[in-house]
């Protein structure tokens, strides 16, 4: 076989681009979606819809989070594609609210059942000191794919409508699907606990991945694990940190153009600031990434949240154009690139055979928060408060989360794969 850690990264990659398109599509295409005549949908209406998402996502990930570690990564990521590139077709083929809404619902669904299983297998196939970095680099994709869906809206809204953006995200899913069919690997962890050792030895050696892989599949619940004495608190705090990390990405992502348009900017304007924002998302995260891997996860995410923080404070004051892209690029940053991080402090927090459902069950409950934020936005927008009084409304979670992230206990113990040469590095990635 030809397939090396560099096509498995592409494809991870290629996949995150298609979740970031289809997380973004709906607030590139709210202005229009808002100025449809023949639907009537009303900002209360709107925060609704973009709520359906997360709600999808939620059942995606408890879904998969569990079953990931049983069935296979693999099978997961396809079927999720699947699922959310035909939701996103009928998102733009809908005839009426009702379709449109469930289509959304489907997408949340879908998208919810790849990124847990990407994390856990770009994860699985870095060499020791690079999982940050390959996990930043595959999750960089969201920003990408939030950028394009932007652009789409930009370019081919105004005169097209908000169809036009879900049905390039459905087209362009649909070819990366055979592409992740045909080449995409299966959990080395997953082929060991199904007595595939030979394939999993063989994958091992030729990919250069650590040997931590081969760990044996644990016995009894995984869920036990989580929230046992070791774990417990720690899983409570990993669970508060992404509710906070998705208000503030749900929230911001929905109502970012409308937001600029309440400040006085017209519409093209208003998706600049949107593609800006995944520009942030998209290339921030690489560099938190390396910083994650010199200094370790906690310092690294809780400064992230503060760039949050800093970049949706600043968007509260009228400032020069480029100042204001400056504060958007941090804010983006801090939004995708804060949840970049949580996974991959989650995955250096647990043992092998567990890393997937801490992933899937820190964005189920994270997930309530992605449901909250766009119904946040929603009834600051209603309340007609003061423009600066919106953003800093929008900065408070992404404080609450930076102190959360601090109050993260350190690990009890090394996990025995980390003994060795290579358990100073994992010790430094797990505080």
């Amino acid at each position: 076989m030809t397939r090396t850690p560099a096509s498995v990264l592409a494809l991870c990659l290629a996949c995150m681009t298609l979740e970031g398109y289809d997380v973004i599509a709906y607030g590139a295409a709210l202005p229009f979606l808002l100025a449809h005549p023949d639907w009537g949908v009303t900002t209360a209406q709107a925060g609704v819809l973009g709520s359906l998402t997360p709600v999808g996502m939620l059942v995606g990930a408890v879904v998969v989070g569990l079953l990931t570690d049983r069935l296979g990564r693999r099978r997961l990521v396809l079927i999720s594609t699947a699922i959310f590139s035909i939701a996103m077709l009928a998102c733009g083929l809908a005839p009426g609210v009702a379709v449109f809404a469930v289509g959304r619902l489907l997408v949340g669904l879908g998208v919810g059942g790849v990124l847990p299983s990407i994390a856990a297998l770009v994860y699985e196939y870095s060499a020791s000191g690079r999982h940050h970095v390959n996990t930043a680099l595959a999750f960089a994709g969201v920003g990408v794919g939030g950028a394009l869906a932007a652009l789409v809206a930009a370019l081919f809204g105004p005169d097209l409508g908000f169809r036009v953006v879900y049905l390039v995200g459905g087209g362009a899913a649909l070819v990366v699907l055979p592409l992740a069919m045909r080449f995409l690997p299966e959990s080395l962890v997953y082929l060991r606990a199904r007595g595939r050792h030979d394939e999993a030895a063989g994958w091992a050696a030729r990919l250069g991945v650590d040997a931590e892989v081969a760990e044996p599949p644990r016995e009894g619940s995984r869920i036990g694990v989580l929230f046992s004495r070791r774990f417990g608190a720690t899983t409570v705090m990993f669970c508060l940190a992404t509710f906070a990390s998705l208000l503030v990405l749900f929230g911001l992502y929905t109502w970012l153009p409308q937001l600029m348009r309440s400040a006085g900017y017209e519409l093209g304007s208003a998706l600049t600031f949107l593609v800006v924002l995944n520009v942030g998302t998209a290339v921030g995260p690489l560099v938190l990434g390396r910083l994650a891997d010199r200094y370790g996860s906690r310092v690294v995410t809780a400064g992230s949240f503060l760039l949050a923080v800093v970049g949706i404070a600043v968007l509260s004051q009228p400032l020069p154009t480029v100042l204001l892209y400056v504060a958007v690029v941090l804010a983006g940053i801090g939004t995708v690139g804060t949840q970049i991080l949580i996974n991959v402090f989650i995955a250096s927090r647990y043992p092998v055979d567990v890393r997937a459902t801490a992933i899937g069950v820190a964005l189920s409950v994270g997930r309530i928060g992605g449901i909250v934020g766009p119904l946040y936005g929603a009834f600051l927008l209603t309340t007609q408060l003061p423009t600066a009084v919106l953003f800093l409304a929008f900065a408070a979670p992404a404080l609450l989360g930076a102190v959360v992230v601090a109050s993260i206990p350190r690990a009890v113990a090394p996990r025995p794969e980390t003994a060795g040469a290579g358990a100073r590095r994992h010790d430094l990635q797990a505080q």
